[in-house]
């Protein structure tokens, strides 16, 4: 289903990619909560709870210093856009790479 999805950093990422996947498994859009000007931003995380343990559909944030990954939980793996397309994924293989792994619900 998701084998066309291609990351292009000037038009679709990471973000934009998880507004999609997240709207596909819930019916939620993500983007008014999520994207400010069509783009993520850190900041917009205060619109979610976060949490300690991840659950089905529980948003993903990868950081390390100057840099920032989003995914999804899916049946117990992160599904993301990396530069290769989109793969599917256990958490320690998403993480190498990333200093700090964190998790965010939908209030």
């Amino acid at each position: 289903m998701w084998e066309s999805v291609k990351y292009d950093a000037d038009s679709y990422c990471c973000e934009h990619f998880l507004v999609d996947a997240y709207r596909h498994y819930t019916d939620i859009d993500l983007t008014p909560k999520l994207l400010t000007r069509g783009f993520f931003n850190v900041r917009n995380l205060r619109n979610f709870k976060q949490v300690s343990e991840p659950r089905q559909y529980t948003i993903v944030l990868l950081r390390s210093r100057g840099k920032a990954h989003v995914g999804l939980w899916v049946n117990g793996r992160v599904l993301h856009l990396d530069n290769k397309g989109v793969v599917w994924q256990s958490l320690d293989i998403v993480k190498q790479g990333f200093e700090r792994v964190l998790f965010y619900e939908i209030v």
